[in-house]
């Protein structure tokens, strides 16, 4: 089975960065999903020379052949579908662009929580978890939300509500990201009230 990986949190700020992310992302997939990745298919950019870690992990590294833009047409074409989801959550919501990495987390998020015909009508996680995905959770992206202070150490008339937009989940704690449109920090909470 070919698994067409977005690293989503292993994003790269340098292409220098780029051997570490993916050795990361290889060791992350061995330990959470026993499974061993076989193949690792990149162009001919220097970021990816990474042999010691093909070497010692035993993968098959395959490179594009230079001016052959056919060979990346499957990855291509994700990248496309992703691109255009992301695009379609940012003016929806009406985010300006600097919250992109945020939208095109929740938009690779989305696409692999959707059903699709190539993997015969399921869906990548439950390919990956073997369980549905509770859709019960699911939130308007960049909707207005109100997230609760009451536990904060409030005087009496003080607000016990932070406004911000809903800009999706984080996956280590299960808890909801937002912009604080008070203090313009990026906030994380459980308790939020979506509009």
């Amino acid at each position: 089975m070919t698994i067409i990986a977005l690293l989503g949190s292993f994003v790269c700020m340098q292409k220098s960065d780029t051997c570490n992310h993916i050795t990361n992302f290889v060791n992350y997939v061995e330990k959470q999903f026993n499974i061993a990745i076989k193949i690792i298919w990149t162009d001919n950019g220097m970021e990816f020379a990474m042999k010691n870690l093909c070497q010692s992990k035993e993968i098959i590294h395959q490179t594009t052949c230079v001016e052959t833009p056919k060979q990346n047409d499957i990855v291509e074409r994700k990248h496309q579908h992703l691109l255009n989801v992301t695009r379609t959550l940012l003016f929806q919501a009406t985010l300006p662009s600097i919250f992109w990495n945020f939208v095109i987390q929740h938009a690779t998020f989305l696409i692999n929580c959707i059903l699709t015909p190539l993997l015969n009508n399921t869906s990548a996680y439950e390919k990956l978890y073997d369980k549905l995905y509770d859709i019960s959770v699911l939130r308007v992206f960049g909707c207005l939300c109100y997230s609760n202070t009451l536990n904060a150490n409030k005087k009496k008339l003080d607000s016990r509500a932070t406004t911000g937009v809903f800009l999706g989940f984080q996956s280590t704690t299960k808890r909801y990201l937002y912009p604080n449109l008070k203090n313009h920090k990026i906030d994380i909470s459980r308790h939020i009230f979506f509009h």
